[in-house]
């Protein structure tokens, strides 16, 4: 008996247990594929959040239900299945299994320009720490940025907060949602110590105050199994904040829920003693 089929746009179809199995970001890989199948002439560069999945970025959000491209300023509008960004200079694209593509950075700029600062600075702080791009490379696409041009604003952010000793989507997103509250900028991956010696890291760090986001394993010891028991995970994690409270510091901590609207996280830190200063004395990763 045939399986039943998914279509992933008129004309192409996939096996329904095949679809079940794709994570959203495969998904939109498939429109990709299915929808540059049906294109006649030259193909246009990927880029926006279509770029960012061909190059494996994590994003913060929905992956679209259209094929983003950027085209020269005369070309055609957007269609049901194409968003097409004009403009004036094409950049110069990368090419990904034979697919024009817009390179690393400039894609990191171009999703910061649209305006999303958190999902921005996720695939900024990945495209740093795996090496896909250097720091040097995107201040290069935010300075080709025009003056006065749309999303330039939001570049010169992503500029500000990228760091590449962020580990996590969930700790780019913590953080951009505290300078998005005004909070002080933390210290990152901040060594717990205490007579013995060091027995673990914090995601952040303030005078006073550590704060994690709540991933399976919220204090990291060098050595850790990755596979154990989940319970004995809690019960270690709960030995090294005991730990790391009889230090003298305070602790906070939360999860997605708190992190994804900001304002969750913001009373969990304003309840721990940390309180809004200002954003401007925020300073980016030093460049080399």
């Amino acid at each position: 008996m045939p399986s039943r089929l998914v279509r992933v746009r008129v004309g192409d179809y996939v096996a329904a247990e095949r679809w079940a199995e794709l994570d959203s970001a495969d998904r939109h890989r498939a429109l990709i594929f299915a929808t540059l199948r049906r294109m006649r002439g030259e193909v246009p560069t990927l880029s926006h959040l279509s770029s960012a999945a061909l190059w494996g970025m994590p994003i913060l959000g929905k992956w679209p239900d259209r094929v983003h491209v950027t085209m020269a300023a005369e070309a055609a509008g957007s269609s049901t299945l194409i968003r097409r960004h004009r403009v004036e200079s094409l950049p110069e694209p990368a090419m990904i299994n034979g697919i024009p593509v817009t390179g690393v950075a400039r894609t990191v700029v171009d999703l910061a320009r649209a305006g999303n600062l958190a999902r921005a600075v996720i695939a900024g702080d990945w495209a740093v720490r795996e090496g896909a791009c250097s720091l040097r490379q995107l201040d290069a696409e935010v300075d080709r940025v025009p003056r006065g041009g749309r999303g330039r604003r939001g570049a010169q952010l992503l500029q500000l907060l990228v760091d590449p000793r962020s580990e996590s989507v969930g700790e780019s997103l913590s953080r951009t949602r505290m300078f998005e509250g005004g909070f002080p900028q933390p210290n990152l991956q901040v060594a717990l110590i205490d007579a013995q010696g060091e027995f673990g890291r914090a995601d952040f760090g303030w005078d006073g105050l550590i704060g994690e986001f709540d991933g399976e394993r919220k204090y990291r010891a060098t050595g850790d199994a990755g596979d154990v028991a989940s319970e004995d995970v809690v019960l270690r994690e709960k030995a090294r904040e005991d730990r790391a409270r009889r230090t003298g510091v305070g602790v906070a901590r939360w999860c997605w829920m708190e992190a994804l609207g900001g304002e969750g996280m913001f009373r969990i830190l304003r309840s721990a003693g940390l309180r809004p200063s200002s954003r401007s004395n925020w300073t980016p990763f030093p460049r080399e």
